[in-house]
């Protein structure tokens, strides 16, 4: 019998090529046709459902593979990155805590655990969780803005200088090096800006640093052309469009200095209508 086994495994590795690939909905008639319900199928239809915008059938096939096995660390990793993918949390939190108990030397865990606490504001249990994550991409990415946010330039420096040592490809490693050094006002952050936009040139956050030092030191034309690129890539980016208007005010363009304060209140509006998230049912709870 052990010829069906690596039957399945083949079967659900052409599924899982399937997913990788964007092809969700061939993923789910695959899965269909598959005779077997094992942990490992029922977390590849809840990838798939996810892919098809269903989050619900996500949820449900996650939970599934679950109570064929409690243990199962993939079930568990799925079920947290579903709700915090949209806009759930809370119920992240508590998927990943429990995780955490069963493996906690797992990495995705410790990753997903983290950012779920960011995304609470729990900045203190957040940063713990994400530098147990180095040197994952992601969780620096997350701890790096952590610091950010508080203001522990410092900190942001150290991390991003380290980052940059141990991947000097990436793009972010010189962002945030550059965000930290403009936030302790040291001269040279705009060149290190810059080696971001090197390595790639439609990070729109980059773009918005280079402008808001180029605002800040008194070039409004390079600001405007700096911002104009960031909306380019970003047309959310509700601070590039403000500091935009500021440096169109600042070049005597008063109508698209107006048209860029009006941007930015529909984005304000559209930012504090509440978003969607989903209903979370477990261990007695519901949110």
């Amino acid at each position: 019998m052990w010829w069906l086994v690596l039957i399945a495994f083949a079967d659900l590795g052409s599924v899982q090529s399937l997913v990788n690939a964007g092809r969700y909905r061939e993923a789910v008639e695959r899965l269909d046709a598959e005779p077997s319900r094992s942990p490992a199928w029922h977390v590849l239809a809840s990838k798939a459902w996810d892919g098809l915008n269903d989050p619900a059938k996500a949820v449900a096939e996650a939970e599934a593979a679950l109570e064929v096995d409690p243990r199962y660390e993939p079930a568990h990793v799925q079920l947290g990155f579903v709700f915090l993918s949209r806009n759930t949390p809370a119920a992240a939190v508590d998927v990943f805590t429990d995780a955490a108990r069963m493996f906690p030397e797992s990495l995705p865990v410790r990753l997903g655990h983290g950012l779920a606490l960011k995304e609470l504001q729990r900045y203190d249990e957040a940063e713990r969780a994400l530098a147990a994550c180095w040197p994952h991409p992601l969780a620096v990415d997350a701890l790096a803005t952590v610091y950010l946010i508080r203001s522990k330039f410092p900190e942001a420096k150290a991390l991003a200088a380290r980052f940059v040592e141990a991947n000097p490809s990436d793009y972010r490693g010189y962002y945030f090096l550059a965000a930290a050094k403009d936030g302790l006002q040291e001269a040279d952050a705009l060149q290190w800006a810059q080696r971001s936009l090197e390595r790639k040139d439609d990070f729109a956050a980059a773009h918005a640093l280079a402008g808001k030092i180029h605002l800040r030191t008194g070039n409004a034309a390079a600001a405007a052309a700096a911002f104009e690129r960031a909306i380019r890539y970003r047309p959310d980016l509700t601070q590039a469009h403000l500091q935009l208007a500021q440096a169109y005010r600042k070049l005597g363009r008063e109508g698209d200095a107006a048209r860029e304060f009006a941007i930015v209140r529909d984005l304000k509006e559209k930012e504090a209508r509440p978003k969607p998230s989903l209903l979370y049912h477990r261990g007695g709870k519901t949110q």
